[in-house]
């Protein structure tokens, strides 16, 4: 079961990645057409995969929630 989730961690930071790539190619793009409102939510839409990626990767630790004290 650990591998299962392994390997799809590992499959959702490179679909982030990729993900991050397209919108660098759509900023290229709007770059291109001069439509620079466009550009500057695809640039920003690119950090966040990329960064996403970067610091959600495997070195992320999800830590168990505690149960609420009664």
């Amino acid at each position: 079961m650990g591998s299962l989730k392994a390997s799809a961690l590992k499959f959702i930071e490179w679909s982030l990645y990729g993900h991050g790539a397209l919108h660098f190619v759509e900023l290229g793009f709007a770059l291109y057409e001069e439509a620079y409102i466009t550009a500057s939510l695809a640039g920003f839409g690119a950090m966040t995969m990329v960064l996403g990626a970067v610091f959600l990767g495997r070195d992320h630790h999800h830590h168990a929630r505690r149960p609420a004290s009664t």
